[in-house]
């Protein structure tokens, strides 16, 4: 009987798991430092993000591990991670305004516009952004601040 051989063992296990990357595609650990970032820890949320927004392709290769490659409309992946950055952001339609928005538009007091507004039961809606403030249609807030003139 042949002796156990742990050498050969790890040898063969490395062979199997060489994989060679099709020309064009980056491993996960490449593109760390193409993202600014420093560690391979907090990378699957960027590269996620910018995989989703559809900016680039995602293709798992064999033992689970990951390849990707970079849409054509970018040339680096910082630029994709920005513009990924950017999608995630929330917006507000653009006929809702604050009043701190319109009171600037206006040149007039925020104060001054809330006064005008308090009686008139106009519709307001709070958006789901970082800093939940009550927006009001410009037309609305245009109408009151017509007839106070």
């Amino acid at each position: 009987m042949k002796r156990f051989d742990p050498a050969g063992l790890i040898d063969a296990l490395r062979q199997e798991n060489v994989f060679e990357v099709p020309a064009g595609w980056i491993k996960t650990k490449d593109i760390v430092p193409l993202l600014g970032l420093k560690t391979l820890s907090g990378t699957r949320g960027p590269i996620e993000n910018i995989v989703r927004a559809g900016f680039a392709q995602e293709k798992r290769i064999p033992h689970g591990r990951l390849i990707y490659k970079l849409s054509p409309k970018f040339k680096t992946w910082a630029d994709a991670h920005l513009a990924a950055l950017e999608l995630l952001r929330p917006k507000v339609p653009a006929p809702w305004v604050t009043l701190f928005e319109y009171a600037r538009m206006k040149r007039r007091t925020v104060r001054g516009v809330q006064y005008r507004i308090d009686g008139m039961d106009i519709p307001c809606r709070l958006f789901r952004i970082p800093r939940p403030v009550k927006h009001y249609r410009k037309a609305d807030l245009d109408r009151i601040l017509s007839k106070a003139s």
